[in-house]
């Protein structure tokens, strides 16, 4: 047996591909916000969307942000397994954020989140959450197996 099939896996097979597909996503979320005419002016402003999704500086190097870390942590088991619970923390807290954001209406508020960007983040949260469960259980399971 060579020393690659004695070494536990740390993560599924399948996790790669799903982080590079979601920090596909979020990259061109980013991108494109940066692409959206007057993205630089500051406050909340409806008509500065990509979609449905709002566009301002800081929510566009956010998801810019989560997207090219999502690449990179595609690139190994490991790094996709921890990009799934720093998508479940960074996604909760953002939902939080713009539920509280939204709900009161601050009109100088610098992230410009409305309802659609609360349901993607916290979507993302949820499946950050599913996905890092389920790598760790496939991840320790295969560890249990090599023993």
């Amino acid at each position: 047996m060579t020393s690659a099939e004695t070494a536990p896996r740390t993560g599924p097979n399948w996790l790669r591909p799903v982080v590079a597909v979601l920090g596909l996503l979020y990259l061109a979320l980013g991108i494109a916000g940066f692409l959206t005419p007057e993205t630089a002016a500051v406050g909340h402003e409806t008509s500065r969307a990509v979609w449905i999704f709002s566009a301002t500086p800081l929510l566009n190097i956010v998801h810019t942000g989560a997207g090219v870390l999502g690449l990179l942590a595609a690139t190994r088991r490991p790094g996709a397994i921890i990009y799934c619970w720093v998508l479940f923390v960074g996604f909760t807290a953002m939902t939080a954020y713009g539920i509280l954001a939204t709900a009161f209406g601050n009109p100088e508020d610098p992230v410009n989140l409305n309802w659609a960007d609360n349901w993607l983040h916290g979507l993302t949260a949820v499946a950050g959450l599913v996905l890092g469960i389920v790598a760790a259980r496939s991840a320790t399971r295969a560890a249990a197996r090599t023993r």
